[in-house]
């Protein structure tokens, strides 16, 4: 969260949305002390730009520590992509859940990340994500489903860019087989002793506006057996999707 140089955030802007991601990248919950060391803030600055985001309603006060408040999930929840998501996927996750009882997500793409916008918690404990998290785009099954059809080549470089060759030719080598069957398998990768299975979810253009995953222990989960379930699940997707657009 520090800028290029080191230095802590200089604007009021640059501090506050320091702040706020840092917040996000503690998982979530953080002391005031953790802020300031995480984003370069001094400690006393941290607490006054804290105090005025808790008093705004922005962020939220608690025993451990600060939280997202209220008024950032409102703002959040009016993002299009996860409303119109949200309003198609629930049906299907539902119908999914029943068939599979395991833990499902469905994503979108930023940068190098998988960000999940909805996530239902099946029998893993502790669960691999949760709305709101970054998993990795390079290994998640939702990455490489969305990668598998993306028509941004910038997008795939500048992941593909970050691997060795080996790595490099393994992933194309795992999205051409990806784009084949429109199924793609985390064995792994990600999560140790989490197998995960997606699908791309794609637009009346045939192009990737998010993935959805099924996500099970290693030792139970039958990707043979989820890839059908988990196909039909991203087509049912795509299509109340594109009557949302009709």
């Amino acid at each position: 969260m520090r800028t290029a140089q080191g230095d802590e955030p200089v604007s009021v802007l640059d501090r506050i949305i320091a702040i706020v991601e840092a917040v996000r990248e503690c998982g979530g919950c953080a002391t005031v002390m953790e802020l300031a060391r995480t984003t370069g803030i001094p400690k006393s600055t941290a607490s006054r730009t804290v105090a005025e985001l808790v008093r705004r309603g922005y962020l939220e006060r608690t025993e451990a520590g600060v939280v997202i408040g209220l008024r950032l999930f409102e703002l959040g929840a009016r993002a299009t992509t996860p409303r119109r998501l949200g309003a198609a996927a629930l049906p299907v996750l539902a119908e999914l859940f029943n068939a599979t009882g395991e833990h499902l997500n469905v994503a979108v793409q930023d940068g190098r990340d998988m960000v999940s916008v909805i996530s239902v918690r099946g029998r893993l404990r502790p669960a691999p994500s949760r709305a709101g998290v970054r998993v990795p785009a390079a290994t998640t099954a939702l990455g490489k489903a969305f990668l598998a059809f993306t028509t941004d080549e910038s997008a795939v470089r500048d992941i593909t860019g970050g691997l060795d060759s080996r790595g490099r030719y393994q992933l194309e080598c795992e999205l051409a087989t990806v784009r084949s069957c429109a199924v793609a398998i985390d064995r792994c990768e990600t999560f140790p002793g989490v197998v995960g299975v997606a699908s791309p979810i794609l637009s009346p253009q045939l192009v990737p506006v998010a993935a959805i995953s099924v996500a099970g222990p290693v030792r139970e989960m039958d990707a043979d057996r989820m890839m059908p379930l988990e196909r039909h699940a991203a087509l049912a997707l795509t299509r109340r999707l594109a009557l949302q657009s009709v």
